[in-house]
């Protein structure tokens, strides 16, 4: 039996799961895209979480690098459908300023949910083996702004940004992936092999909109 990627799942994977989701690409280029075996509950159980994040990365990355175009075709005509709901869910608790800019509230526990899947997927991609239970998981967002950051937090933010945008060291070469369509997601793992150490996943969409995930080993 192929185990699914998820940790602690022990359904039979039957079926595959994008990792990123095929949603972020467009049809023409899904030939490109990264794949993981999964059962049909966690291949299935996130499609609106997969929507929502989209579109928050879009609106932070557009118009540099595509983001516009994969706006365009994925969620624009999501916006109108079901009485706009998903339009008015993404317009919630939104700020708009007098320069014409819209300030929009972020759902982070939807973010969390999505980069912890995303970041199981890219571990299993790169070694095969679910990644144990054993490790704790946290998500940095560069590109969002809280209010309540302490200048010490974003300091962090901006080093963890400078440490990981590079090539890992040769002992922290956790697995090889083929991200083949790097004009939209590219991503790097940083770790000892065999879950020897604390893993770093570096997410970077459409060039410009970065996640840092913190996988530490307890």
């Amino acid at each position: 039996m192929v185990p699914c990627y998820y940790r602690g799942c022990d359904n039979e994977a039957d079926t595959k799961e994008h990792v990123p989701p095929k949603a972020f690409f467009p049809k023409d280029q899904r030939n490109q895209l990264l794949t993981v075996p999964s059962c049909k509950s966690h291949n299935n159980s996130k499609t609106n979480d997969d929507t929502y994040v989209l579109a928050h990365i879009c609106m932070n990355a557009s118009p540099s690098n595509g983001a516009r175009e994969i706006f365009t075709q994925k969620i624009l005509p999501q916006l109108g459908y079901n009485e706009s709901v998903f339009r008015k869910m993404l317009l919630k608790g939104s700020e708009r300023y007098d320069n014409g800019t819209v300030r929009y509230r972020v759902d982070v526990e939807r973010f969390d949910d999505f980069f912890t899947a995303l970041s199981m997927g890219i571990v299993y991609k790169a070694c095969d083996n679910q990644l144990p239970e054993s490790y704790s998981i946290a998500h940095i967002y560069h590109n969002f702004k809280d209010d309540n950051e302490t200048p010490e937090y974003r300091a962090l933010k901006e080093s963890i940004s400078r440490l990981y945008s590079g090539t890992p060291m040769h002992f922290l070469d956790f697995g090889e992936l083929d991200a083949r369509n790097e004009k939209i997601y590219s991503v790097k793992v940083f770790g000892m092999p065999e879950f020897r150490s604390s893993i770093t996943v570096d997410h970077l969409f459409f060039g410009i909109f970065r996640v840092t995930s913190m996988l530490s080993k307890k």
